[in-house]
């Protein structure tokens, strides 16, 4: 009977100390482990933080700025981007836009990154226009253009034309 309580005594003291004793020795063993992983990381970046410096600086130059995507840590916030380079090419072309409607959802269907849908209307003479066409074309970021009509509309004076498109940008959320 001795041996029997013995056993059990044992077995509720595995079970009760020993195992929670060896479980959060494994779990601040493997915390440690990636603090060590962390700060060699860490250390190594600090070493050779001049010549990361001076190959960002080289690429930076060699883009000289130009982002083919639009980016941002929310959807909305890469649409406002968008928002902001279309407007930007409606200013320096001469063109007026009266509608520019951006998705805030990406589509991600058939495409590596995801794809910020937008539609606009705009108004200008024919060389704005072309003008504005030509931005959305060679600007960044790069722009599909899924539609396009261009109306001679009567009622506008000055042979104005209305332009109606709809683009897709790719997009990284960060």
């Amino acid at each position: 009977m001795f041996a029997g309580i013995a056993v059990s005594v044992l077995a509720l003291l595995v079970a009760f100390v020993v195992l929670p004793l060896e479980r959060r020795w494994s779990q601040r063993e493997a915390l440690i482990d990636s603090s060590a992983e962390r700060l060699s990381r860490l250390r190594s970046l600090v070493a050779s933080e001049s010549a990361l410096r001076s190959t960002l600086a080289t690429r930076e130059r060699g883009t000289a700025g130009a982002r083919s995507v639009v980016s941002g840590r929310t959807p909305a916030l890469a649409a406002a981007e968008l928002q902001s380079a279309v407007q930007s090419y409606a200013l320096r072309s001469g063109v007026s836009v009266n509608r520019l409607d951006v998705a805030g959802a990406p589509d991600t269907a058939g495409t590596i990154l995801p794809m910020i849908p937008a539609s606009l209307q705009a108004v200008g003479d024919i060389h704005g226009i072309s003008e504005f066409l030509s931005f959305l074309e060679a600007g960044t970021p790069v722009m599909e253009i899924r539609e396009m009509t261009i109306v001679s509309n009567s009622s506008l004076r000055g042979g104005l034309l209305q332009l109606s498109l709809a683009l897709r940008v790719p997009s990284v959320i960060e």
